[in-house]
């Protein structure tokens, strides 16, 4: 009896222990999320996109498809700023009709082609990243622009009238911006020795590690927030450094080889890649293969998990880039660290 006694008082001394041990336990803070309600002007759709595109075409509009998710900070502001000027409302609504979806939603979608999705189905099969993310289509259903990530009120509305005007049947995006935004050539870029390796061949070789490209202009505000504020972070340097890491100026007329070890010229890679936003940083592999990229105005909790997303091989396990940032988040949090993502 004695033993079983002194079982007893041991077992529930253990479990005093454990109890004191979990409520000492702090959980870090989580800042920044916010959630959105949807305009009541949007397009009161069925969610069918070829539908949507037919009646829109007969009225002479195209279709946004706006992609979102709960408590996006990104979202927030791309409603609330940007659909919130009345010259860019008043744009939208004589030129075109906004359909949304949640990329976690589980809403019936018809795609284009006919096929039925979940709303998650349809975010993977587009492989949406980024929230919000903005996908324009012509009256045939074709694909003419996609914004991965929130841009500013002005730089959307250069996207707006790109499209309304139906430029792309004589400028690409890329052209249209430089021609609207009139960018010079004759400067440098923000040069960062101590990060940036310069070389004019991204070959791969047996031996190489990851590489990320920063792909910049030189009178670009967006690349001075990026240097001055982002690169700034010393947990993302130290970050980067685990990696091959080099600046592209997309307006040089120099030449360069691929990673597929092709010689062309700088113009010319960047229209291959579809690059239609500056800066982009695109992150590639130990082969050259795209990882992910960056194509919008990112804050540094979200910026400094694509780049470890990137360097810690995450990706290879989790595809969908917004589920391996919560599991960051709550790591980060369980050890007691407040996070930040709005910082």
């Amino acid at each position: 009896m004695r033993l079983k006694n002194l079982i007893l008082i041991i077992c529930s001394f253990l479990l005093i222990i454990n109890t004191l041990q979990a409520e000492d336990k702090k959980v870090g803070e989580f800042f920044g999320a916010k959630n959105t309600h949807m305009p009541s002007w949007f397009l009161n759709s069925f969610l069918d996109l070829g539908e949507d595109i037919e009646d829109l075409a007969s009225n002479n509009k195209r279709l946004i498809l706006y992609i979102h998710q709960d408590n996006c900070p990104y979202c927030y502001k791309f409603i609330t700023e940007n659909l919130s000027d009345k010259t860019t409302k008043n744009k939208i609504l004589k030129n075109f009709g906004i359909v949304e979806f949640n990329m976690f939603g589980d809403r019936e979608i018809i795609d284009i082609d006919g096929e039925e999705y979940t709303e998650k189905e349809f975010a993977i099969k587009y492989k949406v990243q980024f929230t919000p993310t903005l996908i324009f289509f012509d009256e045939e259903g074709k694909q003419l622009l996609r914004l991965n990530g929130y841009i500013n009120i002005k730089d959307f509305n250069l996207a707006l009238d790109y499209i309304k005007d139906k430029k792309e049947n004589s400028l690409s995006y890329k052209e249209y911006i430089r021609v609207k935004k009139n960018e010079k050539q004759n400067m440098t870029l923000i040069d960062e020795p101590d990060l940036f390796t310069k070389t004019r061949s991204f070959v791969r070789e047996s031996d190489s590690k990851k590489m990320a490209i920063f792909f910049e202009s030189t009178n670009c505000n967006e690349c001075k927030t990026l240097h001055n504020k982002l690169l700034k972070d010393e947990r993302t340097r130290a970050l980067l450094k685990k990696m091959d890491v080099y600046q592209v100026d997309i307006n040089s007329p120099k030449s360069i080889v691929t990673p597929s070890k092709l010689i062309t010229k700088i113009k010319d890679w960047t229209s291959e890649l579809n690059i239609t936003h500056i800066p982009t940083v695109i992150f590639f592999d130990e082969k050259a293969q795209e990882i992910i990229r960056i194509e919008s105005n990112f804050k540094n909790f979200h910026f400094q998990s694509i780049v470890d997303y990137a360097v810690s091989n995450a990706y290879k396990d989790e595809k969908e880039f917004q589920r391996y940032l919560t599991k960051r988040a709550d790591d980060i949090r369980e050890k007691g660290i407040d996070v930040n993502i709005w910082d």
